[in-house]
């Protein structure tokens, strides 16, 4: 399998980062509430305050519901975070209305849990609101610059800091998630390639096959030498065969114009149809000239297999802008053949992909007299593409 994103290719992500990604929750704030609440818990039980303890344990709480909810299941878990929080404000604001102390620790755990539980674009305003908010109240409190600039910046980064690993986390998550769902994309495009190309491939050759030993079997007894001849075909149209599914397996399976055009005389000449071959000669862009080859090989393996035909034409046309090719026979054996009966239409329907990725258009349907697979494809389109 190949991929054609080699930036996401080259992307090593850290194994632990690739867990928590992929399990999602509070962790990175919920590290933060003992470190923070430690200290004014020590010094609340340390001065016997048992109403200040209760008050911090309730703090505590109150911000662990709010920090974990997002992260629960359900279209209003944001919602309800964003009004815990609003709680969480109130008991926060209430605790340092009553105890005049531990701005330090009450005003960045707010901002932490303001990132988590506020949806993205609220959440850097509002943690800049309480940056901006407790540097006033540090520095009109204690008349000091130096208090006010240490609570307002110890309040935004421990908000923006979270606010960034839990943005981060969520990025390694979808790039995760879209290198998974590339792969699988590429395992099924390099799938349809190669059904397609084996498809292509042995239907032609198969049906070249069955042509050449039905000649063997005609010819046997009137001319020996000319059903050796036609044995010996077989045997160089198998050993060909085996390498061009070699190739087509490996990926580097491509077709010419001219080499098309030479096995298509050689193939509906062993199968009694006239050919009538006219094609420029002219040098075509690589992928065009594959395509070309594409179609008359296609076209070459209809006429054998269905039309029944006794004359068949192709035609090659460059006017340099458009690239056409036509192949029509005077077949009788019309019946559905706009879906290539015996094949399910898939000989059809990989001819169209190959086409529609060169910008070119498809036509094939019944005539009046037979049936007709034409191809148009622009040229200078494709000359600036890698």
């Amino acid at each position: 399998m190949r991929s054609d994103d080699s930036t996401l290719d080259c992307v090593e992500i850290d194994p632990t980062t690739a867990w928590v990604a992929r399990h999602p929750g509070p962790w990175f704030a919920l590290v933060w509430m003992p470190v923070l609440l430690l200290a004014p818990v020590v010094a609340a039980v340390g001065a016997g305050q048992v109403l200040r303890t209760g008050s911090l344990v309730l703090l505590g709480a109150a911000y662990a519901a709010t920090v974990r909810l997002p992260f629960q299941a359900g279209v209003r878990a944001h919602r309800n975070a964003e009004w815990l929080l609003l709680l969480l404000a109130v008991l926060g604001t209430g605790y340092l209305v009553a105890w005049r102390t531990d701005r330090e620790f009450v005003f960045p755990l707010l901002a932490i849990a303001a990132a988590v539980a506020v949806r993205p674009r609220w959440a850097l305003s509002l943690i800049w609101s309480l940056a901006v908010s407790g540097a006033i109240a540090a520095g009109v409190e204690s008349r000091s610059l130096q208090a006010a600039l240490f609570l307002g910046f110890s309040t935004f980064f421990a908000g923006a800091a979270t606010f960034l690993v839990q943005y981060l986390v969520g990025v390694v998550d979808e790039l995760t998630r879209t290198r998974e769902q590339l792969t699988r994309a590429a395992v099924a495009q390099e799938r349809l390639r190669l059904s397609r190309d084996l498809h292509d491939l042995l239907g032609h050759t198969l049906s070249v096959v069955v042509v050449k030993a039905e000649a063997v079997r005609r010819l046997l007894d009137r001319d020996p030498e000319a059903a050796v001849e036609h044995a010996g075909d077989i045997e160089s149209i198998g050993r060909r065969a085996l390498t061009e599914v070699r190739e087509a397996v490996s990926g580097y399976r491509s077709v010419s114009l001219a080499e098309e055009l030479s096995n298509a005389r050689t193939a509906l000449t062993a199968g009694n149809v006239r050919v009538d071959i006219s094609a420029p000669a002219v040098a075509l862009d690589p992928r065009v000239d594959s395509l070309l080859g594409w179609v008359v090989r296609e076209g070459t393996t209809n006429v054998l297999r269905h039309a029944r035909a006794g004359g068949c034409r192709i035609t090659v046309a460059f006017d340099g802008a458009i690239a056409r090719v036509e192949v029509v026979d005077d077949g009788d054996g019309n019946e559905g053949r706009d879906g290539y009966p015996g094949d399910g239409g898939s000989g059809l329907r990989g001819l169209r992909e190959r086409v529609a990725d060169l910008g070119g258009e498809l036509t094939a349907a019944t005539t009046g007299s037979g049936f007709r697979l034409a191809v148009a494809v622009p040229v200078p389109a494709l000359s600036g593409r890698p």
